[in-house]
């Protein structure tokens, strides 16, 4: 760096926006223009003055963030060696340094090509460079991308690694299921164009509101249905919200019932109106019906997408997250596989209580799905929620 970088990174923790939004610029010409060197030293400098001054300003985090930024978008291996030769973040410290790392894996799947990604990190030598636990999250960030790891000779002996040293992300299949489908960008879209399902998001209630009907009362009035919760089953059927608590102020209410009678999926609302929720105590929750694609996609969007006030799941943990929460849901027998938790997926019928209670905060973080399991004897409702 010259003289004048030098000088501008000795003073970034009380710089102005201005300058600060000036060197996101400079940052941007030069990834543009393959000067990749003059972005790692000027990232390596950032560190090295934020060390110097006890720890990271808002602008130290800011200017770092963008240069990985740009050179996670700027595609090609040697843009993908100057990010990993960038420092992560600037807290490395336990759980800090795990975060960081599943940070990267997510950034690099998404802007990087899969041929440049196992080139590089894959290669030989490559474990010998780079963090296990960093190549773990970004193997499985690529299956979310939908790249075909499974036709790579490299990921694929890396996984199998995964599933003999028993790594929780080996329980992930290396390819998107049915449900994940709806993940992967479809071509031509515009830049734009998200998966996520958002619950505040009035599209996600386009199917109709579900009425109980006076025909419904009486086909299930001898239907009683026996609340069986208990708090191992409510703990996996929360894992998709579970860093909503641990990291912030959420509450989440899973609960499970049981009845001999099965109840058929057409008198589902009469079934539920009747049953005591804890998020609905005051009043009864309008109700949608739902597909399993889009039940994955609401428990996948809540787990990658932070909480009030803690960080994300991102997507490798996120994905496993939103299986085990699916375990849950359909009672999956225990270890069950992915394959076939999604099998009792497509088995059940699901449903969207809509967040209506005072129970929900209505900020920005508020869920609920309900299932009648395969065979119509057993429901399950997740309800969740977190503010600021």
């Amino acid at each position: 760096m010259n003289k004048d970088q030098a000088c501008t990174v000795a003073v970034l923790s009380t710089a102005a926006h201005v300058e600060v939004v000036a060197l996101h610029h400079e940052i941007g010409l030069r990834v543009s223009a393959g000067d990749f060197d003059w972005v790692v030293g000027l990232g390596a400098d950032i560190a090295g003055q934020a060390a110097a001054e006890g720890g990271p300003s808002v602008n130290h985090d800011a200017v770092l963030g963008h240069i990985r930024r740009s050179l996670a978008g700027c595609s090609g291996p040697e843009s993908l060696r100057a990010l990993l030769r960038t420092p992560m973040s600037l807290s490395l410290e336990g759980p800090q340094r795990l975060l960081a790392e599943r940070a990267l894996a997510e950034l690099i799947a998404r802007g990087q090509r899969a041929e440049d990604i196992e080139q590089v990190v894959y290669g030989e030598q490559a474990h010998a460079v780079h963090p296990r636990e960093f190549r773990a999250c970004l193997l499985h960030e690529l299956v979310l991308t939908g790249a075909q790891v499974e036709d790579s000779p490299a990921l694929l002996a890396f996984a199998r690694e995964l599933v003999s040293e028993g790594h929780p992300l080996a329980e992930l299949p290396l390819h998107l299921l049915p449900e994940e489908q709806g993940l992967i960008r479809p071509d031509g879209t515009a830049p734009g164009w998200t998966w996520t399902v958002s619950p505040l998001d009035g599209a996600v209630h386009s199917a109709a509101e579900l009425h109980v009907t006076p025909l419904m009362r009486d086909r299930t009035a001898s239907i009683e249905m026996t609340e069986i919760s208990v708090p191992a089953t409510a703990e996996v059927m929360g894992s998709a919200v579970r860093h909503w608590c641990t990291d912030s102020n959420g509450l989440i209410a899973a609960q499970d019932f049981w009845s001999p009678d099965p109840v058929r999926p057409e008198d589902f609302p009469a079934v539920f109106a009747r049953l005591p929720l804890a998020p609905w105590e005051e009043g009864r929750a309008r109700l949608h019906p739902s597909t399993s694609d889009e039940v994955f996609r609401i428990l996948f969007t809540a787990a990658r997408r932070t909480s009030a006030y803690g960080p994300s799941q991102f997507g490798s943990y996120g994905r496993l997250a939103t299986w085990r929460s699916l375990a849950g849901l359909t009672e999956a027998p225990a270890g069950a596989p992915v394959e076939r938790i999604a099998e009792l997926v497509r088995q059940s019928h699901w449903f969207r209580p809509e967040p209506d209670s005072a129970w929900f905060c209505e900020v920005a973080w508020d869920l609920a799905v309900a299932v009648l399991r395969p065979g119509g004897q057993g429901i399950a409702v997740l309800a969740a929620t977190d503010t600021d």
